[in-house]
This record gives structure tokens, sequence and C-alpha cells, in this order.
């Protein structure tokens, strides 16, 4: 069972596969976000996301929201960052995302959501038994302002 928890400022994963696992430290998240897909009730179709930088690069770490311990580690990740998450997603069966934290994002569209125009016989007749797949990116503005909290390299000019 994957397992949320926190210990000396930082967020970690437990997972089954050790190589899903992660622990990142609160000062590093420049951003949290949640989603849901339409996988569920036979798969986890809710999810956070935690965008970290570290030496320069962003990471994205993902982990459902029914891992045990989410809400515990919620609780304490909000009275370190001093804000109040607005969970609305936990109801939805389809495609959907929201940012939670920074608060000046807070509520926007995290994903961008495209449907897939069929290819060929198999990709035609596999959407026709399972539905047209669906492709998500991160949305432009989010992308923008995670973009500008990359410093410019010391030798290149702003």
């Amino acid at each position: 069972m994957v397992r949320l928890s926190i210990s000396d400022a930082k967020l970690h994963c437990h997972h089954p596969v050790p190589s899903q696992g992660w622990s990142i430290s609160f000062r590093d998240i420049f951003l949290i976000a949640e989603y849901t897909t339409n996988e569920g009730p036979k798969a986890d179709d809710y999810f956070l996301v935690f965008v970290t930088r570290e030496q320069g690069e962003f990471y994205y770490s993902s982990v459902t929201m029914y891992a045990a311990g989410v809400d515990e580690s919620l609780t304490e990740l909000e009275s370190w960052l001093n804000c109040s998450f607005d969970l609305r997603l936990q109801s939805s069966a389809t495609w959907n995302s929201r940012v939670l934290w920074p608060p000046e994002f807070a509520g926007s569209a995290y994903f961008c959501y495209e449907e897939v125009v069929p290819q060929g016989f198999w990709d035609r007749l596999r959407s026709r038994v399972k539905g047209n797949r669906i492709e998500c990116r991160v949305a432009d503005p989010i992308i923008e302002y995670l973009a500008a909290q990359i410093p410019p390299e010391a030798n290149q000019e702003p």
C-alpha cells in the first residue's frame, strides 16, 4: 500500500515498488495540484502532484489521494505553507485538474486535455470500444510560471 508521511520538513511517498517512492523537501516545492482521470473505480483516479526544483531542474512527484497518511500529511504541509488547500475534485469521474498552491494560481487548470484523433484501422477500432484517448500536458500559464522560477545562468543575458 502507498503511504505518505512527513519528517524533518520533508514529504515522503512510500511505495511497494521502491523505484516509485520519493522524498521532497518542503522548501523545494514550487507548485501543488490535484488531478483526476476517468479510470475509477477499478483503478486509482485521484492524485496530487508536487512540482519541485532541485539543482535547476523541475521534478513532478505524484501520489494517489487514496494513499495512507494523505490527510495528515496535507494538514501538516498546509501549516508549514501557511495556507489551506481547497480540494474540490474528489467526486470527479472525468479528466480534471486544479492548482492548489501557490495562491496566485489556486483554482486554475494544471493540465490541458486533448482528445487524440484515431489514426489507422486498429486505433479507430480501439476508440470504438474504449473511447478516444485523451492526452494531457501541463497548461501554458503553469509552464510559464515554472519557467520564470529558474534563474538565468550567470553567463547568460536576461
